[in-house]
């Protein structure tokens, strides 16, 4: 086993350099149980930890070791090593927290596509794919949809034709694990040595479509509900698989709850109404009733679906309260990081909150 397996390669080789000399080796986090995590390096599969000094400078969870990260390591015996270091990411995907807790809680790193999967049998909603298309843009991950279960509903076909109309940019797949329709498709579009994350409510096929793609049962996976046909929380954490062609797979749980936690342009998931609202004789229009409104228009005129509008309105109220709990966040993040460099704090925070001091950043 090697980690150009797992997706190592040059330009991660040169970002190691520095830390090479100080005796670590690079590997990468497969697994994460809280402070426990599961790694693969050039000496094979291990269980690490994370050193003092990482664990105290990580002032929120942002900061922490994730699936997919790359690490510095030093093996300390037994299959047992120590993270010193994380590099630095070229994506993450990051919701906030539940329960209206804004800090970051980050779902996998270093991602190159994200597989959002929705069940077309009782889980279908334009609207949260609006949600998860966000998600995976404004984290530098393009976005791939999964229509699973496409053999248990009659309209299927057409259901697939809407979300392409809607987002005509994005790779739109229907799929069956129990035809196997759409399954070689998803076959090609997988590339050795890229890294893969799929996302989306319980029971929409996550683990199976690894298991199909494996062709082994790596994760248990169990039936949706009849009543709601919601699924079960079967997958407890996320991890990452190395498939037979040489892809990387992440799985992860149901999200019951995906709050944003950067809603920079809404990632492009209204191109349709931002298209419009250029159009708009007010800049600062908010397409409700004001005079000359292009949104609107276009809603009366039978070109634009009002729910896609009440979707963005949803999304932009959200936007709007999440900021101002952010700027709290920044100050309360700050103090910290105040107190352990005896900076004074009038001087770290004059001149407001800056981007590149956010808990987002990583």
């Amino acid at each position: 086993m090697t980690i150009i397996e797992f997706g190592w390669n040059e330009n991660w080789n040169q970002q190691f350099e520095p830390l090479a000399g100080q005796g670590l080796i690079p590997a990468r986090v497969t697994a994460a149980f809280s402070w426990q995590y599961e790694i693969v390096s050039s000496l094979g599969k291990g269980n690490a930890q994370v050193t003092g000094k990482l664990r105290h400078n990580a002032l929120y969870s942002a900061l922490r070791p994730a699936v997919g990260d790359w690490v510095a390591v030093k093996f300390v015996g037994e299959d047992s090593y120590l993270i010193h270091a994380v590099l630095p990411r070229t994506s993450c995907l990051q919701r906030q927290k539940v329960d209206g807790d804004v800090e970051a809680q980050v779902v996998a790193c270093n991602v190159d596509v994200c597989l959002i999967m929705q069940s077309l049998q009782g889980d279908f909603s334009i609207p949260r794919l609006d949600r998860y298309i966000a998600f995976a843009i404004n984290a530098s991950t393009a976005p791939v949809i999964i229509l699973t279960k496409s053999d248990l509903v009659p309209d299927a076909e057409e259901l697939t034709e809407q979300v392409r109309a809607t987002y005509p940019d994005i790779a739109v797949y229907p799929v069956s694990a129990l035809t196997g329709l759409g399954l070689d498709q998803i076959r090609e579009l997988l590339v050795a040595y890229q890294t893969y994350v799929a996302v989306g409510s319980s029971g929409v096929g996550k683990s199976t479509l690894l298991n199909v793609l494996s062709g082994a049962k790596l994760m248990n996976t169990a039936e949706v509900r009849e009543e709601d046909q919601r699924g079960r929380h079967t997958t407890t954490n996320r991890r990452m698989f190395r498939l037979p062609n040489g892809s990387l797979y992440i799985d992860t749980p149901g999200i019951r709850e995906l709050a944003l936690f950067d809603y920079d342009g809404l990632g492009g998931s209204f191109w349709d109404i931002e298209e419009l609202a250029v159009n708009c004789k007010f800049r600062d229009c908010l397409h409700i009733n004001e005079p000359g409104c292009a949104v609107q228009r276009a809603i009366l005129a039978g070109d634009l679906d009002p729910e896609r509008l009440e979707s963005y309105d949803k999304m932009k109220r959200e936007e709007k309260t999440y900021r101002s709990k952010h700027i709290l966040l920044n100050k309360k993040v700050a103090k910290a990081k105040i107190k352990r460099s005896k900076v004074h704090y009038k001087d770290y925070v004059r001149g407001g909150a800056k981007r590149d001091s956010w808990p987002c950043k990583y």
